[in-house]
């Protein structure tokens, strides 16, 4: 299990000639944010944006991200599923979460995921209706937006403590 959080700042290295590439500068979420489509490595305008998606990524280490060849890591328009997620500007970090009903779960702080096939596992909440130190399963579904993530009303029910 990896946290989105502390992925920022690794290096990204190549196994395939031993070159490294860059850092992680984010985590690309699928729309439904239930899976790590990839990884930003270099920001810039959309077109510069370089990503390396998950296919791409052999393993993940206490320092580094090790990606097959330096060739995993391509343009953002190569890769169309992350492209679509960069140009909706959807971070999930950050976001107020709610349910369809209406009310308030908190804060999505941070997200836990498996670091071997991307798999999302949950979100870590804070905020006044969620308390500190909540965990949220991954839902059935969620709608991410700008400013808010969505999800139905019986997701509250699978919010533990930790």
């Amino acid at each position: 299990m990896q946290r989105a959080s502390e992925m920022i700042g690794r290096a990204v290295v190549a196994r395939e000639g031993g070159q490294e590439i860059g850092k992680v500068k984010d985590l690309v979420v699928d729309p439904s944010g239930a899976r790590v489509l990839g990884l930003v490595v270099s920001e810039g305008f959309l077109k510069s944006t370089k990503v390396a998606p998950w296919m791409g990524v052999q393993a993940i280490g206490p320092d580094s991200v090790i990606l097959t060849a330096v060739t995993s890591v391509v343009k953002a328009g190569e890769a169309p599923d992350i492209k679509a997620v960069l140009e909706k500007e959807l971070n999930i970090r950050g976001l107020r979460l709610q349910t369809t009903a209406g009310k308030d779960l908190g804060k999505i702080e941070d997200l836990q995921f498996e670091e071997t096939t991307g798999a999302v596992l949950g979100y870590e909440l804070s905020g006044e209706a969620a308390g500190r130190n909540w965990f949220l399963p991954t839902p059935p579904s969620m709608e991410l937006g700008k400013d808010l993530a969505f999800v139905a009303p019986e997701a509250e029910a699978t919010i533990e403590k930790t």
